[in-house]
């Protein structure tokens, strides 16, 4: 069974002031780095999976960031980024991979392209550590809260808000909380319009930069601030430090 982490970001660089992105120590906010180094079996293959596969320049940007943090906070022998250019080694490279990142992003883009690849199939039995950020943390969920992003996408009549993920949990998450409660979408108030009414059809838990779970032998602990999004209203889940949400998240979905 994989360990997985579901993040809304690493700490892993800061702007320059050309908003240059340079690479930096990650640290151990809320324990991050004992929580790869303690579920890392070997330090030697790296997988960074693309969000946009299409968009080289953005993936290379981003990939060279994580890939610099890591190499001075946990470094590994091999990098390898998966996107279009290198899918025919998908299989080869995720079965050998110590670390799977998947990338954040645009949720459905990259949901995508994990079905264009046969990822869930793939991942099927590996005992490897998946991190996810942003989107690639929303994407791990059996069924994923694809909260609407872009312009024109709340306004869609044929957007999917919900969308069948890769299955590695029951949890539905929605990172970079705190970060975007005053985001306008289409003239609509991201929090009061969208993310509340959504909690009616299926609940997930929020939080924001800095904070994540972490899902191990069927046990789901939330590092950091917490919210409950459900049956239309949300509410503080948790408030800090190291909590066990097993049994919440169990009851949300009535396993």
């Amino acid at each position: 069974m994989q360990t997985i982490l579901m993040t809304s970001t690493l700490d892993c660089y800061y702007k320059d002031e050309n908003g240059v992105r340079i690479p930096k120590n990650f640290g151990n906010q809320n324990e991050i780095l004992d929580s790869i180094k303690n579920n890392l079996k070997k330090q030697e293959n790296f997988v960074f999976v693309a969000s946009s596969p299409e968009d080289y320049e953005k993936t290379d940007m981003y990939s060279s960031v994580i890939f610099k943090s890591f190499a001075m906070t946990l470094p590994f022998e091999n990098y390898f980024v998966l996107d279009n250019r290198t899918r025919s080694q998908a299989k080869e490279k995720l079965q050998s991979a110590d670390l799977i990142f998947l990338c954040g992003g645009h949720v459905p883009t990259q949901n995508k392209f994990f079905k264009d690849i046969n990822f869930k199939q793939i991942l099927n039995g590996l005992d490897t550590l998946i991190i996810g950020a942003s989107a690639g943390s929303m994407n791990m969920a059996d069924i994923v809260y694809a909260e609407p992003e872009e312009d024109g996408e709340s306004i869609d009549p044929n957007y999917k808000t919900y969308l069948n993920g890769l299955g590695l949990t029951k949890l539905s998450v929605l990172p970079h909380f705190l970060e975007r409660l005053d985001f306008v979408l289409d003239g609509k108030n991201i929090l009061n319009e969208i993310s509340i009414p959504n909690s009616k059809n299926r609940p997930f838990i929020a939080f924001s930069d800095g904070d994540y779970v972490m899902q191990k032998d069927g046990k789901l602990t939330m590092f950091g601030k917490s919210y409950l999004f459900k049956n239309n209203q949300y509410n503080l889940l948790t408030t800090g430090g190291k909590t066990d949400i097993t049994k919440v998240v169990n009851s949300m979905y009535n396993v």
